[in-house]
This record gives C-alpha cells, sequence and structure tokens, in this order.
C-alpha cells in the first residue's frame, strides 16, 4: 500500500467516524415531541377523550413532551404544574387553554405529582416514569 493511499484510508476512517459521533446529535435534535391533552372539567383533570379522573400520566425518562392544558370550566381558574420539575402553564382564567414544553428527568428527585395551583386539594395526579 502506498503512502497517498494508506493517508486516503485514514482520512476516509476518520470522517466515517466524525460523522458516526455527530449523527446522534443531529437526530436527537429533530426529536419527536409527544403530545398529551389535558382537559379541566369540573375542577377535574381528564386526558382528552378519556373519563378517568386526574389520571396518572405516565412518560419515559428523558423523552419530550408538550402539555397542552385546555379549560373547559367556565368562571374557574385552572393551570398544570409540576412544582419538582419547573414546569407550568399560565393559570386559566375561564375557558382557555395553554401549552408547555418539556423533558423528563430522567431521576426525579421526589414522586413527581401534577396540580392545578389554585386547587391543589381537589386537582392533582401522579407521574409514572417508565
Amino acid at each position: 500500500m502506498t503512502i497517498r493511499r494508506y493517508i486516503r484510508l485514514v482520512v476516509a476512517v476518520m470522517a466515517l467516524t466524525a460523522a458516526a459521533i455527530m449523527l446522534p446529535r443531529i437526530v436527537s435534535s429533530r426529536e419527536d415531541v409527544r403530545e398529551v391533552t389535558l382537559v379541566v372539567r369540573n375542577m377535574t383533570y381528564y386526558l382528552d377523550g378519556e373519563d378517568v379522573p386526574n389520571p396518572a400520566l405516565r412518560f419515559t425518562a428523558g423523552e419530550r413532551v408538550r402539555v397542552t392544558l385546555r379549560n373547559e370550566d367556565r368562571g374557574m381558574s385552572h393551570d398544570f404544574t409540576i412544582k419538582d420539575w419547573g414546569v407550568a402553564t399560565r393559570v386559566l382564567e375561564g375557558k382557555g387553554q395553554d401549552t408547555v414544553t418539556f423533558r423528563v428527568p430522567s431521576r426525579p428527585a421526589t414522586q413527581p405529582a401534577y396540580t392545578c395551583t389554585p386547587h391543589t386539594a381537589m386537582m392533582s395526579g401522579t407521574i409514572l416514569i417508565e
């Protein structure tokens, strides 16, 4: 093998190695965001289209999630908050909706829960990280 061929081979291997290192970063920057819609009715959270009150939300560690909160309670103020993660929608004064996007921690420090800040006693649910 000549020196020139050897140099070309080394350069090609280095380029492939760099591409292999960069590919996961490029793919993760285009990562899908999972959509979750919570609907508030009668002072209770529901997943859109379901009837389980204040359901446990199941997330995968490290995934990106977009939660849309839709308030259907006329004249009532509600929000969606995960206090331990610093995640919150704005408080919706009556009917309306807001969205918050976040990444699920790999290892939460505490048992995560979501709540409605104005009504924590009635409106809260657990978060399960799988």
